[in-house]
């Protein structure tokens, strides 16, 4: 079979599209033929070298995967040839878990094995590009803004880097659950007017506006009871500026760095809570939530840029150059 991989970490370019065995599966397992692939920051991080997490080389990245199961297991049921299926990347084992796509090899590939118990069939028309684009981003909106903040309806929320695809999931989320007003930043005016498409109230250009500042007059100096944060560090003490009393902050992704002061004061006298998003935390009920949310066209997929298995390395590059807005899909 056809792979996309690297023997090495570093630029894009390391990504190969060369030849690999076909996986043979376990009695537990199922082989899926891979339909479409998207991409997300972890994947870029990991081919770079960037990421804690560990990961063997060579490897096949791609954790949001969706195809047509191509054999079954032995011990294998309620599965069969031919289904349509999107995988939950999260491998739980008896101590902790391991991630497909990152502790074992993904879904850049004409072929992938999994666990039976982490594919869920692909209901209704769903497209196989729609469904390769929940499992990271829709579960992290979900899981982040109900689960771990607990949003409400009528409260105020601030969406960070909208034009991601997580971004993009996280302002269809908060205007499913009713927030009273959704402010998104984004880096150009262009991505700003696309994120008022799908429901931002507010958008602040933050490479032309200081978005504490702006966030602070859109609010009349009260604040926004949720912040949905991608960017880390760099944001870290303008955001806590940007939150009113009681206000909720989701650590969801690093790209602005890991390491930030630590101001106390602030974080006491307003009740604020620092709440950290893992996806891979995140329960099957989650994952099952936000397929039938982009099956009952509550949530749209928006997918930026389709690429071919063999462009691998231009798709992380144009994600790298932070080009897209929504997500950007693989096909094998």
């Amino acid at each position: 079979m056809k792979a996309a991989i690297y023997h090495e970490f570093g630029e894009s370019e390391v990504i190969k599209y060369e030849d690999a065995d076909k996986p043979a599966i376990s009695s537990e397992e199922v082989l899926i033929n891979v339909k479409s692939v998207s991409l997300n920051q972890l994947d870029v991080r990991l081919r770079s070298g960037k990421s804690p997490r560990p990961v063997d080389l060579p490897h096949i990245g791609g954790i949001d995967i969706a195809g047509v199961v191509s054999e079954v297991g032995s011990n294998v049921t309620g599965l069969s040839e031919g289904d349509k299926v999107v995988v939950d990347p999260t491998v739980r084992l008896e101590k902790g878990f391991e991630v497909i796509g990152v502790n074992r090899h993904g879904g850049l590939a004409e072929f992938v094995k999994i666990p039976a118990r982490n594919v869920v069939p692909i209901a209704g028309g769903l497209s196989f590009d729609d469904a390769a684009a929940v499992p990271i981003c829709s579960v992290t909106a979900w899981y982040g803004l109900v689960e771990r903040a607990n949003l409400r309806a009528g409260e105020k929320v601030l969406v960070h880097a909208a034009g991601s695809g997580t971004g993009c999931m996280a302002i269809q989320v908060a205007k499913y659950l009713e927030a009273s007003l959704i402010i998104a930043t984004a880096g150009s005016d262009e991505k700003l007017e696309k994120a008022k498409e799908l429901g931002a109230d507010e958008v602040i250009n933050y490479n032309t506006q200081d978005f504490a500042e702006e966030v602070k007059k859109i609010t009349g100096g009260k604040g926004v009871d949720v912040l949905f944060d991608q960017i880390g560090a760099s944001a870290w003490e303008k955001n806590i500026k940007c939150l009113g009393n009681k206000g909720r902050i989701l650590l969801v992704g690093v790209v602005g760095g890991v390491k930030a002061d630590l101001m106390f004061g602030p974080l006491i006298m307003k009740d604020i809570s620092v709440l950290g998003v893992t996806v891979f935390n995140a329960p099957r009920s989650s994952l099952e939530k936000a397929l039938k949310l982009t099956l009952d066209k509550y949530i749209k997929t928006i997918i930026d840029k389709k690429f071919p298995l063999s462009e691998t390395a231009a798709a992380h590059k144009h994600i790298e150059n932070r080009a897209q807005f929504g997500k950007v899909i693989i096909n094998p």
